[in-house]
């Protein structure tokens, strides 16, 4: 049975690791859709469930993950028609890309380079908005590289996104370390050779990484 690297230690195995993958969304970004609709529609709330719907819960949203659409065709889609929710949905749209870091997130990216590691990031995301992230924070200037779904026309979970990173950058399966919040990208990652960590609740990085 193959574990995730925090069943196998307790703290980072620095010895056992040459390269670090980090996910970006809920990993480095705050990313709670909910918040994100009460901080650009505050004054609609009655508007959230049905632009959670039509935004967050879209196969559009997936579509631009997989870089088939761009803002102004999701736009246009996730709107049907409804003239009165369509400027909700483009203000939504293009406003949510502005995400908070995760501090223990971001430690534990300068930590990896600290110790040497090559860091890479691996993230469905639209291209619109990983520009802007990429612009804005500093701290994504400490990655090697970065492999985004939407650049690629690949996403996670699918086992070739993972193929295409170790391939592109001469990597060793088992000795990369991949960081995600989703279990299902981690199971796929660790069936492909990768050692995984999920952060699935708060202080789990920074636990791992503080020794």
């Amino acid at each position: 049975m193959n574990l995730m690297i925090d069943d196998k230690y307790a703290s980072m195995p620095w010895d056992e690791i040459d390269a670090v993958v980090f996910d970006i969304g809920n990993v480095l970004l705050r990313y709670i859709p909910a918040e994100l609709l009460e901080k650009i529609v505050p004054e609609r709330p009655d508007l959230h469930d049905d632009l959670t719907v039509r935004i967050f819960r879209s196969p559009y949203w997936c579509m631009l993950d997989h870089g088939t659409i761009t803002i102004d065709e999701a736009i246009e889609a996730m709107s049907s028609g409804d003239d009165a929710i369509l400027p909700y949905v483009a203000r939504v749209m293009r406003g949510w890309f502005d995400l908070e870091p995760i501090e223990e997130g971001v430690a534990a990216l300068r930590a990896c380079k600290a110790h040497g590691k090559k860091v890479y990031a691996l993230s469905n995301y639209p291209a619109e908005g990983i520009s802007y992230i990429w612009n804005k924070l500093d701290f994504f200037r400490l990655f090697d590289e970065k492999v985004i779904s939407s650049h690629i026309q690949m996403v996670k979970p699918g086992h070739a996104i993972y193929e295409h990173l170790i391939a592109r950058f001469g990597l060793t399966p088992s000795r990369t370390l991949f960081i995600d919040d989703t279990p299902g990208n981690i199971e796929a990652a660790m069936h492909c050779g990768w050692q995984g960590l999920c952060v699935n609740k708060h202080g789990k990085l920074a636990a791992f990484f503080a020794k």
